[in-house]
């Protein structure tokens, strides 16, 4: 069972009790009124474990990073070929915003990777 805060609203007594999690109310124990039970008040606590012990790089720094480069590496993977394929941009858009390129055989060519990483 799990651990709640109940608070009196006559006699302001808060208790803590395990208690099903079906029971909303107590019986305080010095007025014998109703106790409401407390929602839990959290904290948004920041979380800066280490992820490699030799390179010392903290979670929150190398979260955004890896998210950052999912982000990216599923844009040119998988959409830009998508917006390729589709026929609605034409081929000057596509080549200013880096989606394809002529290799050296003059051959259209669709990237998949960003352009950054080539």
């Amino acid at each position: 069972m799990p651990k709640y805060t109940y608070e009196c609203l006559n006699c302001q007594t808060t208790t803590q009790k395990f208690a099903n999690i079906k029971d909303k109310t107590q019986e305080c124990p010095k007025c014998c009124a109703d106790m409401d039970r407390k929602m839990p008040k959290l904290k948004a606590a920041k979380v800066t474990e280490i992820v490699d012990k030799y390179s010392n790089k903290k979670q929150i720094q190398d979260q955004k990073e890896v998210l950052l480069e999912r982000k990216l590496d599923y844009y040119w993977k998988h959409e830009v070929p998508k917006m390729v394929e589709s026929g609605i941009y034409g081929l000057d858009t596509m080549v200013e915003k880096g989606w394809v390129y002529y290799d050296e055989k003059h051959n259209l060519i669709t990237r998949t990777k960003p352009p950054q990483k080539e």
